[in-house]
C-alpha cells in the first residue's frame, strides 16, 4: 500500500499528465497536470467512462495482464473536442499491478496543421489566379486578337497587373516567413520610432498623391528611443499606410499621430501609441477580429483591385508581436478605420 501511495506521490512531480489504473480499470491516482487536461476526471471511476471508449479500457487492461512496457500510441478526441494522444506502461509493486497512461494534448499540434494546410490552399489559389489568366491572355494574343494592336495593348496591361499582383504576393509571403523567423529571435537594437514614421510617410506619399490622398504625420510628445528593429517598424508603417491609401475615400487626409504614455487606456505598460486615422468605408465591427488573420479579406474584390494579398496586417501583427506591442482596430462604417499601434517603453 506504501508502495502505491508513493508512486502517487511521485506523479505529482512528474511535468506530464499521467492517469493510475488498477487490475480493475479503476482509476486510482492522478496528477494535477491530467486534471486539467480531463477536468471531467473522477477518482474511481472506470476508465470506460474516462475515456469514453471501450476499446482504450482494453488495451490498458491488455498492457495489465500482458505485463507489457510498450502499447503503441493511442489517439482519441475528449468530450470537449480536444486531441489527445494515449501512451501506457505496466507497472508492477510488491502488492499490485498498475497502469500507468501518459496523456500528450495533440490540439495544439492539429490546429497547427489545420492553418499550415490551410495557409498552403490559399498561396496556391493567390499564385493560380493570376497565373489562369496571364495563360488565357497568352492563348488569346496567338489568335487573330495578337494582330490587333490596341487588343494586344490592352491585354498585355492586364498582364502586367497579374504579374505585379504574384510579385507582390512573393514579396510579402517572403516578409512574413522573415518575420515569423524573428520572431523568436531576441530584439537587442536601438529604435527611432520617429525617424520610421518619417521614412515612411517619404517613401508612401507618392502613392498616396498618385490616389489623390494625403498623409499627415504629427509627433504630439518627444518620442523615446525604444529597444527595436528599425526596418521592422518601418515596414509597420508603410502596411498600415498603403493599406489606408487603397481604403481611404478620395481627396481625404491619414492622420498619422505619434505619442507618449506613461498609462495608455489599452496596454498594461509604459508605451509610444501610434494612431492612423483615415476616412474610408469603414469595416463592419464583426470582421474586426479577423483583420490580422494571413489572407482574410473583407472585401475581397476590391483587395485584388487595388493589388492587396490579404497578407499586410499579419505581417504588421507578427512584427508586434515580436517588440512586445500590440495592435486595436476601430471601424465605423461609413466614417473611417483607426489603426491604434502600441509599443512598450523599456
Amino acid at each position: 500500500m506504501n508502495e502505491n501511495n508513493n508512486l502517487k506521490d511521485f506523479i505529482e512531480y512528474v511535468r506530464v499528465p499521467v492517469l493510475l489504473f488498477d487490475r480493475s480499470l479503476t482509476l486510482v491516482g492522478s496528477n494535477e497536470d491530467a486534471e486539467a487536461l480531463l477536468p471531467e476526471i473522477l477518482h474511481n471511476a472506470a476508465a470506460e467512462v474516462i475515456f469514453n471508449s471501450k476499446k482504450i479500457a482494453s488495451e490498458i487492461l491488455n498492457c495489465l495482464n500482458t505485463g507489457s512496457m510498450t502499447v503503441p500510441e493511442i489517439n482519441f478526441k475528449t468530450l470537449n473536442g480536444d486531441d489527445l494522444a494515449i501512451k501506457m506502461t505496466s507497472f508492477e509493486t510488491q502488492n499490485s499491478q498498475l497502469a500507468v497512461v501518459t496523456l500528450t494534448d495533440l490540439t495544439p499540434i492539429s490546429a497547427a496543421r489545420t492553418m499550415n494546410t490551410d495557409f498552403v490552399a490559399n498561396v496556391s489559389h493567390e499564385i493560380r489566379s493570376p497565373l489562369t489568366s496571364i495563360n488565357g491572355f497568352i492563348e488569346t494574343l496567338r489568335g487573330p486578337a495578337g494582330s490587333d494592336s490596341s487588343k494586344r495593348k490592352k491585354f498585355l496591361k492586364i498582364m502586367d497587373k497579374e504579374t505585379q499582383r504574384m510579385k507582390n504576393l512573393v514579396a510579402d509571403l517572403l516578409s512574413l516567413s522573415l518575420a515569423e523567423v524573428k520572431q523568436k529571435q531576441r530584439i537587442s537594437g536601438s529604435l527611432n520610432v520617429t525617424l520610421m514614421a518619417e521614412e515612411a510617410v517619404a517613401a508612401t506619399q507618392k502613392f498616396a498623391k498618385k490616389n489623390n490622398k494625403r498623409l499627415k504625420l504629427r509627433v504630439k510628445s518627444v518620442i523615446p528611443e525604444l529597444t527595436g528593429d528599425n526596418e521592422n517598424i518601418r515596414q509597420v508603417f508603410i502596411n498600415l499606410l498603403e493599406n489606408s491609401v487603397n481604403y481611404s475615400h478620395t481627396d481625404s487626409i491619414i492622420n498619422i499621430e505619434l505619442e507618449q504614455f506613461d498609462n495608455a487606456t489599452d496596454f498594461p505598460k509604459p508605451c509610444v501609441k501610434i494612431r492612423i486615422r483615415d476616412k474610408s468605408d469603414g469595416i463592419p465591427k464583426h470582421e474586426l477580429h479577423r483583420l490580422t488573420e494571413r489572407f482574410y479579406r473583407v472585401d475581397k474584390s476590391r483587395s485584388r483591385n487595388v493589388g492587396g494579398t490579404g497578407l499586410g496586417l499579419a505581417i504588421v501583427k507578427h512584427i508586434l508581436v515580436r517588440h512586445g506591442g500590440d495592435i486595436i482596430i476601430n471601424s465605423k462604417v461609413g466614417k473611417g478605420s483607426t489603426f491604434d499601434v502600441f509599443l512598450p517603453i523599456d
